[in-house]
């Protein structure tokens, strides 16, 4: 094995461990993170980028090694992955910003299950629409596009420096946001620092993208999703 071959698998490594860090800290911090109305928006933040951090990264690994690996045989620097992750996290704090904005807009009536009389509605809404969701024709092609690390570099030739990984990353960052979006909405809704639903969601989200099933796992997932939503309604 070349070191730069060992380099990256290291940054890949690296990757898992500070997912496993996060995870640590969603876990001991999770009674003291609980969302209200007071929150700001810097705290909100570094609960959301925790959060990806521990729900994202172990999914995303595979393809920043994939970048590293064809960005340096381009000519990249020896860690060219670094700056790829960067701008997929970047991606992903932007658009943690839409739930803060709707929180904020419905003063928390739509934070949780049961954080208000509204809550198992919404829940309930939020469930079948991310159902319907994972059975589109949408959710399947942003998903082969993450499910395919290496057609994904191989068919977006930014440059090979520090700016053309940041847009790489960002670029992917952009699939995962069309493939996982619904998914973080039911999170966002059932509870943003909830630790089953963000734990039932990593494993689906990893399993999705990276599972030799993946696909036909996103469709099962889509119609368990639509039926959870009704039966919650109702019941």
């Amino acid at each position: 094995m070349t070191s730069v071959s060992r380099l990256n698998l290291g940054f890949g490594g690296a990757l898992l461990g500070l997912a496993a860090v996060a995870w640590y800290l969603l876990v001991i911090q999770s009674p003291a993170m609980a969302m209200t109305m007071d929150i700001t928006i810097p705290v909100y933040l570094g609960i959301w980028v925790t959060m990806l951090a521990a729900m994202m990264l172990p999914a995303t690994a595979p393809l920043a090694v994939a970048y590293g690996r064809v960005a340096q045989a381009r000519g990249g620097g020896r860690l060219a992955a670094l700056p790829f992750s960067v701008g997929y996290m970047l991606l992903w704090t932007a658009a943690g910003l839409v739930p803060l904005a709707i929180f904020i807009w419905t003063r928390g009536a739509v934070a949780g299950m049961t954080a208000s009389p509204l809550g198992h509605l919404a829940l309930a809404g939020v469930l079948a629409l991310a159902g319907l969701y994972q059975l589109s024709p949408l959710k399947g092609a942003c998903l082969r596009a993450c499910r395919s690390p290496l057609g994904f570099v191989m068919h977006h030739n930014f440059d090979s420096g520090a700016v053309g990984g940041l847009l790489a990353g960002a670029s992917h960052g952009a699939f995962c946001l069309g493939c996982c979006w619904a998914l973080m909405a039911v999170l966002t809704v059932a509870g943003l620092m909830s630790l089953p639903w963000m734990a039932v969601l990593a494993v689906l989200i990893l399993a999705e993208k990276n599972w030799r099933h993946g696909l036909g796992l996103s469709r099962v997932a889509g119609v368990g999703m639509v039926l959870s939503g009704i039966l919650v309604a109702l019941v």
